[in-house]
């Protein structure tokens, strides 16, 4: 996410979120934005800012090419229950991200993708286009998405130190889930059910020092 200062984190360091942002799967993207900082990444997602002025898909657009990895989740395939109908915003940015990945130059060739999807293989009968990609399964469960998204961020790392691993990861979960009331009351903000994302990060970012302190003393 942008840092406080207004500008945004580097490139290298980000990673574009394409998920369902409804209440049901926010357990879900909020581990995985808690595991991305943790890894000392810069999570990034439509929610970051609000705009009206901006078309939304350009929006999109933007933040995927000034990210260098990107996470799709494509298993909110039910239809809707008001419209009847399935969404397909999450197929439509995934396949623009590969579109880049392909045809964007050198710039953009070594993109890395990260497909989650909540049963493994069920992707073959929704977009059997992707078929042969690792698509990882994640089973709505908070903790598969958090080890899925560590070893990916893990993998290609070119002999740096390996990134703390997803049992560690989980019980930072654990640990910052036990200090939010506390950070949440000195900063005087909403219940944390009803953050908003930027707040929500904001309260990551107070607590990862905190948790780190707690650990090493």
């Amino acid at each position: 996410m942008p840092s406080p200062g207004g500008s945004s984190p580097p490139r290298r360091r980000s990673v574009f979120i394409n998920c369902p942002f409804d209440a049901e799967y926010k357990p879900l993207f909020r581990a995985m934005c808690f595991a991305i900082a943790a890894c000392g990444f810069a999570p990034r997602c439509a929610l970051d800012e609000s705009d009206s002025a901006v078309v939304r898909f350009a929006k999109i657009l933007d933040l995927i090419t000034a990210c260098e990895f990107s996470v799709h989740d494509v298993s909110r395939v039910e239809l809707d229950t008001s419209s009847g109908l399935p969404r397909f915003n999450m197929p439509l940015e995934l396949g623009a991200d590969l579109g880049l990945r392909l045809k964007g130059g050198a710039r953009h060739a070594k993109r890395r993708i990260l497909v989650l999807d909540a049963a493994a293989h069920r992707y073959d009968q929704t977009l059997s286009d992707i078929s042969g990609m690792d698509i990882e399964a994640h089973g709505n469960d908070a903790g598969r998405v958090i080890k899925a998204v560590r070893d990916w961020l893990n993998g290609g790392r070119d002999g740096a130190a390996p990134l703390p691993g997803s049992a560690a990861i989980l019980a930072d979960y654990a640990a910052f889930q036990a200090i939010v009331p506390d950070i949440i009351a000195d900063l005087r903000l909403d219940d944390f059910d009803a953050l908003p994302h930027s707040d929500y990060m904001h309260v990551v970012e107070t607590a990862l020092p905190q948790i780190e302190a707690a650990r090493s003393a």
